[in-house]
């Protein structure tokens, strides 16, 4: 029997504003980096029974100064300790991160595509993937976008959606940079 999933769109090409939501706006998430601010890219989500937003992550990107995360409006941490690279050969290096409660994730390179898998006690990945981000596409590679990008979950991770969303913002910016 198929695994229910759903799928959320990134609104636009860039990785710094935008909003990341399902159909129906039940899972909803603002990205946002003000100019004013351009260092610190804060992203909120959407409570809509108490109609307000929540800051479940913040991305500092200061000149000079280690790339930081911080999640729920604690102390930043360097993003290589919260997103920690495992080496692989080629281009078969993972990165994991887990969600403060206990459960672990790493993301694989697959194509163009990121893959989110599931890791167990002994650091063993899912053979299935819980979570693929499917990047935009554009027409004749430059222009106007032809597909926005969108992040398709299986329901299992709609609990860690705030850390594993920050953690897909963190590896996009650095896949822009070449960085992988």
């Amino acid at each position: 029997m198929p695994t229910m999933t759903q799928k959320l769109t990134f609104t636009t090409a860039s990785i710094q504003n935008l909003v990341i939501s399902n159909p129906t706006d039940a899972l909803y998430y603002e990205v946002l980096t003000p100019e004013w601010e351009s260092h610190q890219t804060t992203v909120r989500r959407l409570d809509t029974r108490a109609d307000r937003y929540d800051t479940v992550g913040s991305i500092r990107n200061q000149s000079g100064i280690p790339v930081a995360v911080s999640m729920y409006n604690k102390e930043f941490i360097n993003e290589e300790l919260w997103l920690r690279k495992i080496e692989g050969q080629g281009r078969q290096s993972r990165w994991e991160f887990d969600d403060g409660e206990g459960n672990y994730f790493s993301w694989t390179v697959a194509g163009s595509n990121l893959e989110l898998r599931t890791l167990d006690e002994s650091g063993t990945q899912s053979p299935n993937p819980i979570a693929t981000f499917y990047p935009h596409k554009r027409y004749v590679m430059v222009g106007m976008i032809s597909q926005h990008a969108f992040l398709e979950i299986e329901s299992s991770v709609v609990d860690s959606l705030d850390t594993v969303l920050v953690s897909l913002l963190v590896l996009a910016r650095k896949r822009r940079k070449h960085s992988l």
